[in-house]
């Protein structure tokens, strides 16, 4: 059962605000595109609406994951920034960040008092490693792989962790024109949250904006798609930026 200190608001794509028993912990942060990259979405939150924050997390060092330029403008430098490799603690660190860290497959930080936090492995994307993030409140356990791909990681997780009540995982399928998919497309999102055990799936990366790179990289699934897919026992919810869902929504 999810607890009603629970909530999340989505910001776009796999960043997301996370509230965890009153501590908000943002993921994957991106708030400005770039020529080259769009969202293809509105943008749910600005910085300045951000509450201030227990932690950042972050899956792997793609510009739609880790916004440099936005991360400079975050206001309190002494939040802990969680990165899976060591160049983007370097360079959380040359932003003001004094606790900007590499998390390691497997470890576990305290985020936040009742609020444990666990490194997930999530396979590669393209050439780094990518993390995903278990969070255990009291009561309540959140599931957060922004860049997943695949099941297996998920089925390797349950063999040893407990089941997860809510999950966050990518919708869109996301593949370059040659070679493997980077994300989730919708039947692996719905299947992944029934591996973990998840009462609730929030889909996030979904949208892909039309840039330059949207020539080279297609997507091959939707939100709607993985409401479409799921059984009785897994509720889909379609998210849009900037809506808050708490248990009782």
């Amino acid at each position: 059962m999810i607890k009603q200190s629970i909530a999340i608001t989505r910001v776009v794509n796999s960043c997301v605000l996370l509230e965890l028993d009153g501590h908000p912990v943002l993921t994957d942060p991106w708030f400005i595109e770039r020529w080259w990259l769009r969202r293809g979405e509105p943008l749910g939150l600005r910085i300045a609406d951000l509450p201030p924050l227990a932690a950042v997390v972050v899956t792997n060092p793609a510009t739609n994951h880790w916004d440099l330029r936005a991360l400079r403008m975050l206001p309190d430098k002494d939040i802990p920034v969680y990165v899976p490799i060591p160049h983007m603690a370097r360079q959380a660190r040359a932003l003001g960040f004094r606790h900007a860290e590499r998390v390691r497959w497997g470890e576990t930080r305290q985020i936040a008092p009742g609020v444990a936090m666990r490194v997930v492995p999530a396979g590669r994307t393209l050439m780094w490693p990518n993390n995903a993030y278990a969070f255990d409140t009291v009561g309540t356990r959140v599931f957060f792989g922004g860049e997943i791909a695949e099941v297996g990681p998920l089925e390797r997780y349950r063999a040893e962790q407990p089941a997860a009540d809510l999950a966050l995982l990518p919708v869109n399928g996301l593949r370059p024109m040659f070679g493997p998919r980077l994300v989730m497309d919708p039947a692996r999102a719905v299947a992944g949250a029934s591996v973990l055990g998840a009462e609730v799936l929030v889909p996030v990366h979904e949208a892909h904006g039309h840039d330059p790179l949207s020539a080279l990289f297609r997507p091959s699934g939707t939100a709607e798609d993985a409401v479409a897919l799921a059984g009785p026992d897994l509720r889909v919810v379609n998210l849009p930026p900037g809506e808050r869902w708490t248990p009782e929504s």
